[in-house]
Order: C-alpha cells, then structure tokens, then sequence
C-alpha cells in the first residue's frame, strides 16, 4: 500500500464516524451506534496493513466511544433532572398557583433549555475535532483527540 492510500484509509477512519450526517438526511439517522460502527469497520479491516491506519482507526473508535459514552451520561442526568423537577411540581400542586411550582417551573424550562445546548455543544465538538482529527491523517501526521478516553 502506497503513502497515499495509506493516508486516505486513514482519513476514512475518522470522517465515517460522521457518517450519521448523510444517513440523517435520507431519513436512516435513526440506526444506533453509526458513529462507532463504521470507523470500527475500516479500522478492523485495515489495521493490519498500516500502522498508520492502525493508529488512526485506534484514536479515532476511542473518541467515538468516549464521545457516545459522554452523551449518554448527559442524555441520562437530564431526564433524571426533568423528572425529579415534574415530581416536585406534582407534589407541590403546580397547577393551584404556587409560587415555589412557577419558579421550579421556570427553572425546569431553563434546565431543559441548558441540556440541550450542552448535548448540542457535545455534537459540534465532535464534528470540529474529527475534521481536524482527519486533516493531519491527510498531511500523514497523527491527531489526539482531546477528553478521549484511551479504551483500546
């Protein structure tokens, strides 16, 4: 294998996590788990050929899971915030004007709003770092993510 198929197997490795983005577009989004079955795909396959592509589809599955173990942990804690808040509404009686319910209320409204900015933030993160994770494999060099938890 030449320097630059090495190299273009080594870009794939991080830019097929992305490939839920075309998926989402003609409505195959849905199919769980893209983003780490796909680079898993090209880096098992490859890996044997170049340490290159071996390091790449390495770095790149780890942040993959690392990225979907971060978003699951956010998913989790904020369905667990909304229900405790729902909870303290019932029993408070939200729905007889209680002061205390509208603030919990208000501040309900505002958590929600904060966990889907921070599960937003966690989307774009991804897609900025991988695009960088992909252009050093492109110049051959190798690309750390950061916050990647080093699993394999």
């Amino acid at each position: 294998m030449d320097a630059e198929q090495e190299r273009n197997w080594a870009i794939a490795c991080h830019l097929s996590s992305l490939a839920w983005i075309p998926l989402s577009l003609v409505g195959l989004g849905a199919i769980p788990f893209v983003n780490l079955i796909a680079p898993g795909l090209v880096w098992y396959f490859k890996k044997e050929e170049s340490k290159l592509i071996d390091d790449h589809g390495r770095e790149s599955l780890n942040f993959q899971i690392s990225m979907t173990i971060y978003g699951f942990a956010a998913s989790v804690l904020l369905v667990v915030l909304f229900f405790i808040v729902a909870v303290f509404l019932l029993a408070i009686g939200a729905s007889d004007g209680n002061p205390i319910a509208i603030v919990l209320g208000i501040f309900s409204g505002l958590g929600l709003i904060l966990g889907v900015t921070i599960l937003g933030a966690i989307a774009i993160f991804q897609l900025v770092v991988v695009i960088f994770a992909a252009l050093k494999a492109k110049e051959g060099g190798m690309y750390r993510y950061p916050f990647n938890l080093r699993l394999l």
